[in-house]
């Protein structure tokens, strides 16, 4: 993992080398201020030597990874990596100090507080130079070297001492507990009719039972007589292409003379040949990429005999080669099933494995650990097996059991299965990775706010001028969960994953790796009961993330300008009701999220001077503000409020020239404000609109044509009086609405085909409305729907029948007469929705 710490460092090393501050100094320069270029040299020297020493780690011979002269050298090079990234930033905050501009700045630097100051970084530096090259004497002197690429016997090493872990606790006599659906969906995937060559795919994490259930169908005879032959390949993430058709054909000798060939070409025509007339079933265990497919799809041919390919993975892209509706998903084994497994695993020598009473406390506790997860429950109910069954010894095991996890060798086979993917991610995505495990146990990660930490570390590649360092951290986000390393636990109403969760066991495991590697440029003060901003805080110039959401803070101070780093300043449902001028020499900021009130929180009229920010809630309206808006050019997301009639066109002109713009909320100051969209012009992008005020004259017509993208709709106060549902219905893309006290008619009417994506209906204080009318073939996707104090809608609406996708029916504050229709005299309309709840 050392490799990902030097990635960042080096990332700090060049960030800081090409900062403005350097530069407008470098301008200055003059004879007596050589000392900065011996210090920039310096610099630069050591970045080429971490730069070749990243290099190197990643060819190191994996045999030497576990040698503890290799860790000994490993562990000094962090050090060093440590050392330096102290110095950078020494190195950035004086240099932060002395930026400007003249006179002033040729002054600073030839103060001579500041040259003794330089010259200190200059002899630190040295130092470090001098430690990097004893490393490079001490790794020659003791041979660790790099893999030789001719000689792969270092990634056989890998594949035999991966697989023997991974098999490990897969013995003949194991019985299949669990994943008996699944293991059902595999036997009828095997047994269809359909004559062609299918693919099963089997995924999951690491550890959740793939081979398990694999081998459990492939080794049953009724299924294995329906098949000419039968093969079983594991194959290793370092794969060499002689190597896997090499095992086909051995897998094959009973009948097949395997020495006739060693060229993959004519090794693959004579598989081929082999299977041109058998029906076979073929196990591909532990594909790790969709490049390794290739070769066996030549090598497998689709004789329509019924041939079979199951492939267990932990990357869903790998999943998706199969067929559709050929694709398993293994996830956590449920609470009955862990305390069966592990009973049979802890107690096997037992005549009956069952556990004694007075140990069930801390079994259950111990179980609990294990979240679900097959391999956890097989390995430490075995290693527990061999303990006397005292309460005192299975007490002490349970505290030690974070240590176990990690030191153990006899578990070391589980962080080996479980750490084995993260041999295969870039430097960016492994620092990506372990950060996650540095949230407590059980904590859901928010995807917003793990994506903005990643970024504010320094963990994100540049990929360019045209993709934003969000995006590419959504990305990894992706990559994670395909890989089965997270979990997602809730999605919003789009289907897009909302937080996260990583297992308790891959967390204790990524923390023993993140705890001698953390690079870490955040301040997270949230639920704190600070009431001011501390002095220190606002020195810390190296900061990237300051997070004082949910405080009691009412002043930003105006020294937040020495923080010129800053990326993202997080001060929502905190009493900030002004930010300070200073706010807006904050060059770097991206995400600005503040809120005081209703009313929001008041900025300076030249925050549109900040031209990277990306996100800006919620912010108050004025005049000047809302004429230069449109200068940010790069905002995803807007949050405006107490806007007044007069600003309307103002604003609209501002927000057009928003092209990326996806999220919007606008809201006036009072009932007497009106929001006028006659100014308003499509907004291709737009996924996600917030009005609360009134509309000029109820007009919601202008919507219809403006927004093709939008997803969610929120409008609240709006006063319209005829039914806005005509218009909003041309949204065909619309998956969320909300409607509160944004309708003063009586009636709403759907017609079919009307809203086809819309899951997720709230209806709030639509205080005249007395009926609603639902047309077969409306709204057929609707999962959701809340009825919300419409105190005149006494009758249940007899079009409920019609939405057959209706799960989740919520009656909140209604009207008695409505409710006792519901429960009793109309519940035949609404029998068919799983989950009603009247409040």
């Amino acid at each position: 993992m050392s490799e990902a710490l030097i990635l960042v460092l080096l990332q700090k090393i060049t960030t800081t080398l090409g900062g403005a501050a350097l530069k407008a100094i470098s301008s200055q320069w003059s004879k007596e201020t050589t000392i900065f270029l011996e210090v920039q040299n310096s610099m630069k020297e050591i970045e080429s030597e971490f730069d070749i020493v990243q290099a190197f780690i990643s060819q190191v011979d994996p045999s030497s990874r576990n040698n503890k002269i290799f860790e000994a050298w490993l562990k000094h090079i962090r050090k060093v990596a440590f050392e330096v990234e102290d110095i950078i930033d020494e190195y950035a905050f004086f240099l932060g100090n002395m930026n400007g501009s003249g006179r002033s700045l040729r002054k600073a630097i030839t103060l001579s507080s500041n040259v003794k100051m330089w010259n200190y970084v200059a002899s630190q530096l040295k130092q470090v130079k001098n430690r990097l090259q004893s490393l490079t004497i001490i790794k020659e002197r003791f041979g660790i070297k790099i893999v030789d690429s001719v000689d792969n016997s270092s990634s056989h090493y890998i594949s035999r001492h991966i697989y023997l872990s991974d098999s490990s606790y897969m013995n003949d006599d194991d019985t299949m507990v669990g994943h008996e659906d699944q293991a059902r969906r595999l036997t009828e995937c095997l047994d269809d009719r359909c004559s062609d060559r299918a693919v099963v795919s089997i995924w999951g994490m690491g550890g959740s039972g793939k081979t398990t259930l694999a081998s459990s169908i492939y080794k049953r005879q009724d299924v294995g007589k329906n098949f000419d032959c039968h093969l079983w390949i594991s194959v290793s993430p370092t794969y060499q292409v002689e190597d896997l058709l090499g095992t086909v054909m051995k897998q094959l000798s009973g009948n097949y003379d395997e020495h006739g060939t060693s060229h993959p070409r004519d090794m693959l025509v004579q598989i081929q040949s082999y299977l041109a007339e058998r029906r076979y079933l073929i196990v591909l265990d532990d594909m790790w990429d969709r490049d390794s497919w290739i070769i066996f799809d030549h090598a497998l041919p689709n004789n329509r005999l019924r041939s079979r390919v199951i492939i267990t993975t932990r990357n869903e892209g790998v999943a998706s080669l199969a067929q559709e509706n050929n694709t398993i998903r293994l996830g956590f084994l449920p609470e009955e099933e862990s305390w069966k497994l592990f009973n049979i695993k802890a107690f096997s020598k037992l005549s009956e494995p069952k556990c004694p009473e007075s140990l069930v406390p801390l079994a259950k506790k111990i179980l609990e650990k294990c979240q679900g997860l097959p391999l956890a429950i097989v390995a430490i109910g075995s290693l527990i097996s061999y303990r006397n069954m005292e309460e005192k010894e299975w007490r002490s095991f349970y505290n030690q059991l974070n240590w176990q996890l990690t030191h153990n060798p006899e578990l070391s086979w589980v962080s080996s299965v479980l750490n084995l993917s993260l041999n295969d991610f870039s430097a960016h995505l492994k620092n990506c990775f372990l950060y996650c495990g540095l949230f407590p146990e059980d904590c859901q990660i928010r995807r917003k706010w793990i994506v903005r930490l990643w970024i504010a570390e320094g963990f994100v590649e540049d990929r360019g001028a045209e993709t934003t360092p969000e995006e590419v951290a959504e990305d990894y986000l992706k990559e994670l969960t395909q890989r089965s390393l997270i979990q997602v636990v809730e999605r919003n109403e789009f289907g897009r994953p909302k937080r996260f969760h990583v297992h308790d066991l891959v967390r204790e495991i990524t923390l023993s790796v993140s705890t001698k590697e953390r690079l870490l440029r955040v301040l997270c003060l949230r639920y704190s009961l600070l009431e001011f901003v501390p002095q220190a805080v606002t020195g810390l110039f190296n900061l990237y993330y300051l997070d004082m959401s949910r405080t009691k803070v009412k002043k930003i101070p105006r020294s937040v300008a020495k923080l010129k780093n800053l990326q993202t300043l997080h001060l929502r449902f905190a009493r900030v009701a002004n930010l300070p001028r200073e706010i807006t020499t904050l060059t770097s900021l991206r995400h600005l999220l503040v809120s005081n009130d209703l009313y929001g929180t008041s900025a300076p009229g030249n925050i549109c001077g900040l031209k990277c920010l990306q996100t800006l809630t919620e912010i108050k309206a004025t005049k000047d503000l809302v004429q230069n808006l449109g200068y940010l050019t790069q905002l995803r997301s807007l949050g405006i409020t107490g806007m007044l009639t007069s600003y309307n066109k103002d604003l609209w002109t501002s927000i057009r020239k928003m092209t990326v713009l996806t999220k919007l909320a606008v809201a006036t100051r009072d009932d007497d404000e009106l929001l006028d969209l006659e100014s308003l012009k499509p907004l291709r992008n737009l996924e996600k609109l917030y009005l609360s005020g009134k509309l000029e004259e109820g007009k919601v017509s202008q919507l219809s044509c403006c927004f093709p993208k939008l997803m969610l709709l929120k409008m609240r106060w709006s006063g319209t009086v005829d039914d806005p549902l005509s218009s909003l219905s041309q949204m065909r893309n619309l998956v969320y609405l909300n409607l509160h006290c944004a309708y003063d008619g009586e009636k709403l009417l759907f017609c079919s085909g009307w809203f086809p994506k819309l899951t997720h209906f709230y209806q709030g204080k639509l205080c005249n409305l007395k009926s609603i009318e639902i047309n077969d073939g409306a709204m057929v996707n609707l999962s959701y729907l809340e009825l919300r104090e419409l105190w005149n809608l006494r009758a249940v609406p007899e079009g409920l029948t019609y939405l057959r996708s209706l799960k989740h029916l919520y009656a909140r504050n209604m009207p008695g007469e409505f409710v006792e229709r519901l429960e009793r005299d109309d519940r035949s309309i609404v029998q068919h929705i799983a989950n009603i709840e009247c409040v």
